[in-house]
């Protein structure tokens, strides 16, 4: 019989323990706990995830050993004593101190932390279902695990692979507030429907397909009606602009349409939304340079983001009454396309010269915000669009450009991006800026005639189809003069925040789905205080 020698011997059991450890772990359920931590370690609730006190102590000794202390934005990623579940512990800091001291709100820490914590357990531990800790803002905790949790794969042959984390995992909530997390979970899956919407090929995203998508997501929801109209419909609404963008594509443009009456019938519509629905952009005969024209399939971005927060109001039953429309064409080159230089008739009776092929959406949002003034008259109106790359210059991939005559308007909105943590600034909209947009044969030309302020043109340009024709005449003063013209309007570009460049915290790489927890919000604002 061979004896071994003791260094043999102890390779061999350490071997073994090793071996024993994990078999443990590949017959244990791959459970994962997200647990918040406090400054200096402090454990925040972790008796309702039933950790005994020698649990929790040897948690905080093993997150200390590895130089974890609870700072806000640090998450560290532990085995459970008897090796049954992975810790994520997440730091939240002192809540209120870290979102003085790095300019955010407490709902962001909290947010971004359960959302960081997801992802570390779903991509380095491979777990297959997630429970959160009881932690303050539970809307914001649910937010952050359900948008941490989405990917769009869907194109994929094989889903299959060493990086890739389950095809589904069960996320659930140690606390009584249901409420909140139920409501966080309709909000971020109402942003991860605008995700997928957005993120989908143009060939499997035409403007008919975006309307039978959107009409099958409102099945069964309480006091709604869609409505999704045809090229004849159009055409009788003499919409020119829609028309004249359409006509370079072989697919037939849809205008839909979307009535949500929360709070009754016979009472008057509240708000109105119009998203941008140009479901690919090739910017016709000024033909885009070649470099990132894949991300013209989401140029439908505010459509998108529009209808994704109508259906989350219609779910969470908000006491209000919206409609919203969303324009939706591709702009191609073929042999009708327009060309520069065309002139056009809007449905406001508005003459435009088109002096630029790739300023189409806001000739079909002239058309669908002058449908809804003239047809609805809502108390307010805001549109949503992926319109300008001087937007991205001016303000970059994180805020969203709000341009308002309506300071009163502008309070809500800005209210709505603080609730949301989607950030918006207000831009000017001035009066200097519809002098640029004279043109020599027509009403206006849809850009201005200097190679500046593009986003402040593409405004008030959009400013007089829903108040009149306004071209160097100054109907409504400058941008702090609320004057009591109907509807009281915003326009937000979101050209910047459309794309997100990068994966971290809630954030995926790829389209955004933002703003649209800021429209949830400034819905619900609306339906608690009347814009007077």
């Amino acid at each position: 019989m061979q004896v071994l020698s003791k260094t043999a011997s102890a390779l061999l059991t350490k071997s073994l323990r090793s071996f024993s450890t994990h078999q443990v772990l590949s017959e244990a359920a791959k459970r994962g706990l997200v647990l918040g931590v406090l400054s200096n370690n402090k454990l925040l609730n972790a008796d309702s995830a039933s950790l005994s006190n020698a649990q929790q102590q040897s948690l905080v000794a093993k997150a200390a050993a590895l130089g974890f202390s609870g700072e806000a934005g640090k998450v560290q990623t532990v085995l459970s004593d008897d090796l049954q579940q992975h810790i994520a512990l997440v730091g939240l800091g002192d809540t209120q101190a870290e979102a003085a001291k790095i300019s955010t709100t407490e709902t962001e820490i909290v947010r971004t932390a359960v959302a960081t914590g997801v992802r570390q357990l779903l991509q380095a531990r491979k777990v297959d279902s997630v429970t959160i800790a009881p932690m303050p803002h539970a809307q914001a905790a649910a937010e952050g695990a359900q948008l941490a949790l989405y990917k769009f794969d869907q194109f994929k042959s094989s889903k299959e692979g060493e990086d890739e984390a389950p095809a589904s995992i069960n996320v659930s909530w140690l606390d009584s507030t249901q409420k909140e997390w139920d409501a966080g979970q309709i909000t971020a899956n109402a942003q991860n429907f605008a995700r997928d919407l957005m993120n989908t090929p143009a060939n499997f995203m035409t403007p008919t397909l975006f309307a039978e998508r959107v009409a099958r997501e409102f099945q069964g929801l309480d006091n709604v009606h869609v409505r999704v109209h045809g090229p004849e419909w159009v055409k009788e609404q003499k919409m020119g602009g829609l028309l004249t963008v359409s006509q370079g594509s072989n697919e037939p443009l849809r205008f839909l349409e979307i009535e949500y009456r929360g709070s009754g019938a016979d009472t008057p519509v509240d708000l109105g939304l119009v998203g941008k629905g140009v479901t690919f952009d090739t910017g016709g005969y000024s033909l885009k340079p070649g470099r990132y024209m894949d991300a013209m399939k989401g140029d439908m971005g505010g459509g998108a983001v529009v209808v994704a927060a109508m259906r989350a109001l219609a779910q969470l039953r908000v006491p209000i009454n919206i409609v919203a429309a969303v324009p939706l064409c591709e702009n191609m080159i073929n042999g009708k396309a327009v060309k520069v230089s065309d002139v056009y008739t809007s449905r406001a009776g508005i003459t435009v010269e088109v002096m630029n092929t790739d300023a189409e959406g806001r000739l079909i949002l002239a058309d669908a915000l002058h449908y809804v003034t003239d047809v609805h008259k809502p108390t307010a109106l805001v549109d949503v669009a992926t319109l300008t790359g001087a937007m991205v210059v001016a303000l970059g991939e994180h805020y969203t450009g709000v341009f308002t005559p309506s300071p009163h308007l502008w309070q809500r909105i800005e209210r709505a991006a603080h609730t949301a943590d989607e950030p918006a600034w207000r831009m000017p909209l001035h009066d200097c800026w519809d002098a640029m947009l004279k043109s020599p044969v027509a009403d206006l030309s849809n850009i201005g005639n200097r190679a500046e302020a593009g986003a402040c043109t593409a405004a008030a340009f959009l400013r007089q189809f829903v108040h009149g024709k306004r071209a160097g005449k100054g109907i409504l003063g400058d941008q702090n003069n609320d004057e009591e013209s109907s509807p009281k309007w915003a326009h937000l570009d979101i050209a910047g925040p459309m794309e997100a460049a990068s994966t971290s915290g809630y954030h995926t790489k790829g389209m955004s789905g933002r703003p649209t927890r800021l429209l949830i919000a400034l819905a619900q604002d609306l339906a608690h205080k009347k814009l007077n």
